[in-house]
């Protein structure tokens, strides 16, 4: 690097610094180090991993990469740990589009152009070439001002330090003297005179080629995740010559329909073109009789330009056998297929909620007082009490996971409500200990070491937990692999558990794959909270179905703090769980 900036005069430096109000700290130094050099320096970036860590989450937004000669992104994949929908796997290219909803166990197949250009908005944003570009114009516009700062010691980074002059912004870039390469950028507001951090972009890899497999999601998926696909099947309901109030409310009638007929192809082609038998997995449970009223479509301009919400009323059969009337409001809109936009399409609200004969005391309760009933049912175990405050039916297996996963737990405290952004429900801040979880380890030796180890992480009933567990290479031979070939399925159950309640990763590195272990790493091990006891209680037994053994266990309840989401803007009007467990 040295040689290339000491080729420049002092009196360039000079110049320089007075044309762009640039400060040299260093002024012992003759260089003329600079933002075009970094732009230079990022000529030939085709592959980048980017963290964005942001101040208010604990773990790290990330990117992967893949441009071409002329900047533009051909490939693309996005983790997003916190969102509203919780977390998201996003990868993207031309042809294809997949967006796997984590935390809803939810896969979307599609394809769009919007996406594309808000991607690679975003992404240049990320792409250090791009923002030292953008950052050159600002200062040439007098718009920020620069002080670039080199140390003598090349071992330690150079920076440059943006102050905006028309906005209450300030950024600093840290710059690798050997490479002239950014590794970090931090993102400041001022507020009253003083800086205060938003997030921190930090960049790695910087060509070190992706593999292909990082752009697609489809080998990641556990099995319990519902399917919709967008690219090869047409979904929702033509308009034709209906006005947008009729096409929107003739798209509630068709759906409601199908649940009366259990035609759930089409019911799942008119929320969103979730597959067949998801969409008979989502809906089957619920038992609609008759269509009472459809409408009106009320326009949702705060949500969609051409988005509107659709009051009915239902008469169906609930999960103790009665017939009731109830009522939902689903959200449509044309357009989610940009291929035929003249297609109408359920993006949610699907929820039918029960008018209660005492609905009028529920509609009464404040944020804090549904809360508080809430996890009351909760923690009673009193499942009709839960039910009213539940959005899914009752039959419905998310119900019943929630059900094993909150029953008997126990409350600490209930904070005061508040709102944010455009959520038009509240939070509610809580403290609760939850119950022991019991769960079943999957364990196979069907690997070139020839060693038990776990492939699976199953609920009471051996259904898969948050998504299977997997080895991204075969499980290596150890140095003292025989001891460890000679254990028991129950053996090493044994040894993981111990292994895992005192925070040895290494040990535990011998029985899971690594992704499971770090999981378990950064929940636990850099916090310095005490893991949750991790006991075995049953013997391994064998599945011939898996050809793999299953040992129970019991994790310890933790104590969990977070905001539970609630929202009234049902056609019950009372206050239902919308997120934040």
């Amino acid at each position: 690097m040295k040689g290339r900036i000491t080729k420049f005069a002092a009196a360039a430096v000079i110049i320089v610094a007075t044309i762009f109000s640039i400060n040299i700290i260093d002024r012992s130094v003759p260089v003329a180090f600079g933002i075009e050099q970094v732009i230079d320096a990022n000529n030939n970036i085709r592959f980048l991993h980017v963290k964005r860590f942001r101040t208010e989450q604990q773990e790290p937004d990330e990117f992967w990469i893949k441009s071409d000669e002329q900047g533009r992104v051909t490939k693309a994949r996005y983790y997003l740990p916190v969102t509203e929908d919780g977390i998201k796997l996003i990868t993207w290219t031309p042809e294809r589009t997949e967006l796997w909803f984590k935390s809803k166990r939810r896969f979307l197949i599609f394809q769009t152009k919007r996406v594309e250009d808000r991607m690679q908005r975003i992404l240049e944003q990320c792409q250090p070439k791009l923002v030292m570009q953008k950052l050159l114009e600002d200062q040439k516009a007098g718009k920020v001002e620069i002080d670039i700062q080199k140390p003598q010691e090349e071992q330690k980074p150079a920076v440059i330090v943006a102050t905006y002059k028309t906005e209450p912004k300030k950024e600093i870039y840290y710059i690798n003297q050997a490479t002239d390469l950014i590794t970090r950028i931090e993102f400041y507001r001022i507020e009253d005179n003083k800086k205060v951090l938003k997030f921190t972009m930090q960049f790695s890899d910087y060509n070190v080629p992706i593999d292909e497999k990082m752009f697609s999601l489809k080998d990641d998926l556990p099995k319990d995740v519902r399917i919709a696909d967008q690219l090869n099947q047409l979904i929702g309901v033509p308009q034709g010559e209906m006005s947008d109030e009729q096409a929107a409310a003739e798209t509630v009638r068709q759906f409601f329909q199908a649940l009366i007929d259990k035609d759930y192809e089409k019911a799942g082609l008119i929320v969103g073109g979730e597959l067949e038998e998801y969409a008979k997995e989502e809906f089957g449970g619920v038992n609609v009789t008759a269509i009472v009223s459809i409408g009106p479509a009320i326009p949702q301009p705060d949500w969609d330009e051409h988005g509107f919400r659709v009051t009915c009323e239902l008469e169906m059969i609930n999960s103790n056998g009665q017939k009731v009337t109830c009522k939902a409001g689903p959200y449509v809109r044309p357009g989610d297929d940009e291929m035929h936009p003249d297609r109408w399409n359920i993006t949610g609200g699907t929820d039918i909620t029960e008018i209660l004969p005492d609905n009028e005391k529920y509609e009464k309760m404040t944020p804090k007082e549904a809360a508080e009933a809430f996890f009351k049912a909760c923690a009673e175990e009193n499942w009709d009490e839960f039910l009213k405050f539940w959005p899914i039916s009752g039959a419905d297996e998310r119900t019943e996971r929630m059900k094993e996963f909150l029953g008997g737990l126990k409350v600490i405290s209930i904070g005061e409500p508040f709102k944010k952004g455009k959520y038009p429900g509240w939070f509610v801040p809580y403290e609760i200990k939850l119950p022991p979880i019991e769960v079943n380890l999957e364990l196979s030796n069907a690997n070139p070491a020839g060693r038990f180890v776990i492939t699976g992480l199953y609920d009471s009933k051996l259904r898969v937990v948050d998504e299977e567990i997997k080895w991204s290479k075969e499980p290596v031979v150890l140095p003292d692999n025989e001891v460890y070939a000679k254990m028991s399925p129950d053996e090493v159950v044994k040894a993981f558990t111990e292994a895992f309640s005192k925070q040895d990763f290494n040990e535990m590195r011998k029985f899971a794959p690594d992704s499971f272990v770090e999981e378990w790493k950064s929940e636990f091990g850099e916090t310095g909270e005490k893991p949750s006891t991790f006991e075995v209680t049953g013997e391994a037994s064998w599945s011939a179905e898996k050809s793999a053994y299953f040992v129970k266990c019991r994790i310890k309840g933790k104590v969990k703090k977070w905001n539970l989401a609630i929202r009234n803007d049902n056609p019950a009007k009372r206050y239902m769980f919308d997120g934040g467990i």
